[in-house]
C-alpha cells in the first residue's frame, strides 16, 4: 500500500476549533465524493492533543518539542501507479484540484509537510 501522509498547520486567520470543524465537516465530505474516482482507499483524520497533562508528559519523557501541527491526514492507495492513473483522466485532474482548491481554504501549505510512504506493518490488530 502507498501511503500519503500530511501534517498540516491550519492557516493562520482559523482557530484550531475553525480549523478542526472546517476539516471533519467539509474538507472529509470532499475526499469521500472524489475517493473512488481518485483510488483512495483510505483516509483518516488525526488531530493533536495539544494542551493537555498527558501531552506534555509524554513531550517531557522523551525531551521532545512541543507538536507544531494542527492536523494529521493518511491516505492509502494500491500502489503509485494506480495512485498516478486518476491523473491521466480530465475528471480526475478535475478532482484533484478541488481538493487542493479546498485545502488552501484552512490549511498553511507553505507550513505543512507531506510525504509518501510505504507502511510496514509490525503489529496488525
Amino acid at each position: 500500500m502507498l501511503k500519503l501522509i500530511m501534517c498540516v498547520k491550519r492557516h493562520p486567520r482559523l482557530t484550531r476549533e475553525e480549523f478542526d470543524h472546517y476539516l471533519r465537516n467539509n474538507h472529509a465530505s470532499l475526499v469521500s465524493k472524489h475517493a473512488a474516482l481518485l483510488g483512495i482507499r483510505r483516509y483518516i483524520q488525526t488531530l493533536p492533543f495539544v494542551d493537555t497533562a498527558a501531552q506534555h508528559a509524554l513531550q517531557r519523557t522523551r525531551n521532545a518539542d512541543t507538536v507544531d501541527f494542527d492536523g494529521c491526514a493518511e491516505l492509502w492507495w494500491d500502489d503509485m501507479e494506480s495512485h498516478l492513473a486518476a491523473r491521466k483522466t480530465e475528471k480526475g485532474l478535475r478532482a484533484l484540484q478541488e481538493l487542493i482548491e479546498d485545502e488552501s481554504k484552512f490549511v498553511d501549505l507553505a507550513h505543512s509537510q507531506l510525504w509518501y510512504g510505504e507502511e510496514r506493518w509490525v503489529i496488525a490488530g
